[in-house]
């Protein structure tokens, strides 16, 4: 009897050591995994960023030039400017723009008077036509009087008799009149070849104008693409950023000038 219930006592302390373990062993928890999380791609400020509706158009535009006086910036922060809006003006314009106005002042000049040694020449070789008719109508009258003088003298001399004084004299004056009608007929030609002269001279003078006028205007449009160059315009559309004046060299200003090009549909 007393080694059952030393038994049943040893049975209940095992029973109750089993109990104390199991109470005091920690329930295993799962452990929790942190998600791994991919690092983001950022875009410096600096460097231009595109648009995805736009591929070939940036975000954001750094225009950096150089300016001999701060006046010659012509936007200041926050101004909205158009595709092709002037920005500011490069050094280098005031030889192109003091040329430019010289070529304009000549250009505006009236034209030189033409020549008026082609009238002038014309003028004369009418006039020695004109003389020249002259003089053939009284030849040709002294020629007919000459030859009636000859047979005059031709009948004379047949029966023998000296010859008339008056008949000599009409020979006489129609041999003046053919030495006077050679010698307009020479000066006609004389005149003539003035007259072709002058015209030439006056085609090439109105050529060498027309040149001039040509050269003229072909100097002025290359002074104006010159100084179109100098300016610097707005590549897009877009608003201005904060204006950042870089140094000054030489007695030139460069200048950053942030562009935040607007959106396009």
């Amino acid at each position: 009897m007393i080694q059952q219930a030393l038994v049943l006592i040893l049975m209940m302390v095992a029973i109750a050591a089993c109990s104390s373990a199991t109470a005091e062993a920690p329930n295993p928890t799962p452990t929790a995994i942190a998600p791994v999380e991919s690092p983001t791609a950022t875009t410096p400020e600096s460097e231009p960023e595109s648009d995805p509706a736009a591929p070939n158009q940036p975000r954001q535009l750094k225009l950096k030039f150089e300016v001999e006086k701060p006046e010659d910036l012509r936007v200041v922060e926050g101004d909205r400017l158009q595709a092709g809006q002037a920005i500011a003006l490069r050094p280098g314009r005031a030889t192109l723009q003091a040329r430019l106005a010289q070529l304009r002042f000549e250009q505006s000049q009236p034209p030189p008077l033409p020549s008026t040694q082609p009238q002038a020449a014309a003028a004369a070789r009418d006039q020695a036509r004109i003389a020249l008719l002259q003089a053939q109508s009284r030849l040709s009258v002294a020629q007919a009087e000459a030859e009636q003088a000859q047979a005059l003298l031709d009948r004379w001399q047949i029966k023998g008799l000296p010859p008339h004084s008056k008949a000599a004299l009409t020979m006489a004056t129609r041999d003046q009149l053919v030495l006077e009608v050679q010698a307009m007929q020479q000066q006609l030609k004389t005149v003539e070849q003035q007259l072709q002269q002058a015209i030439s001279q006056a085609k090439q003078q109105d050529k060498q104008t027309q040149w001039q006028a040509q050269q003229r205007q072909m100097e002025l449009n290359s002074v104006q693409a010159q100084l179109d160059a100098l300016v610097v315009k707005a590549p897009y559309a877009g608003k201005v950023r904060r204006i950042r004046w870089l140094e000054q060299v030489g007695g030139q200003v460069k200048i950053e000038v942030p562009l935040q090009v607007t959106n396009t549909p």
